[in-house]
């Protein structure tokens, strides 16, 4: 009796010594991945004869949004037309800057270009960075699109939590933080701040008269 009972024992203190080596290999089913920064140029060419206001707008809209260098504007004219002449072509393009002026967008390039028996056209040019959903994600089943239950175990859960976040984010390049973005100080930051929790699009500093200063 003695004998089977510390045979028992042993037992039992072999299980115990072996159970901290066992191993969590199922993998995880909630998401682990970070929203993603896109980076890319955007190239745009816009006939001169379509650009309007709804236009010039649109462009101040998206690049607000997500531009993160000058934006580039280039005009082409025909240096044989009577019509339309590299004069015309300075000229149109004042307009168009007074104009992305009056909607926020100040840091604005300009230049001419000669296209022999080309049609007059604005070339838009800047880059630009984008939210984008964490690396592999895709929102739940059913949400978007077609998907049922059954292709529930290919979800990982938090996806569509993070891929609706990185869809409201007004200024993706914030998620850069310091990086890249040169210097910052704690105006900026607050302001940032303010916008979000405000839910409004933060709005561009003018020296010190937001802050009821004069540089008198």
């Amino acid at each position: 009796m003695k004998k089977n009972f510390k045979i028992l024992q042993m037992l039992v203190l072999v299980s115990a010594l072996a159970l901290p080596a066992c191993t969590q290999t199922t993998p995880s089913m909630m998401n682990e991945s970070a929203i993603q920064l896109s980076q890319t140029t955007i190239v745009e060419q816009v006939l001169f004869e379509d650009i309007n206001d709804n236009v010039l707008s649109a462009l101040s809209s998206h690049y607000l949004q997500n531009g993160t260098s000058a934006l580039d504007l280039t005009m082409t004219y025909n240096p044989t037309s009577k019509n339309f002449t590299a004069m015309n072509a300075v000229h149109e393009l004042g307009h168009i800057k007074d104009n992305l002026k009056k909607n926020g967008v100040t840091s604005v390039t300009t230049q001419t270009m000669a296209v022999p028996n080309g049609v007059p056209s604005l070339m838009v040019s800047y880059d630009m960075v984008q939210a984008l959903a964490p690396h592999d994600c895709a929102t739940m089943p059913g949400l978007e699109r077609n998907g049922t239950t059954r292709f529930l175990g290919q979800y990982k859960f938090g996806c569509s939590v993070d891929t609706m976040v990185a869809r409201q984010i007004a200024h993706p390049a914030d998620l850069q933080g310091n990086s890249g973005l040169g210097t910052r100080d704690a105006r900026r930051e607050a302001l940032i701040l303010d916008g979000y929790s405000g839910a409004e699009p933060s709005v561009p500093l003018e020296g010190l008269e937001r802050d009821g200063l004069t540089s008198e």
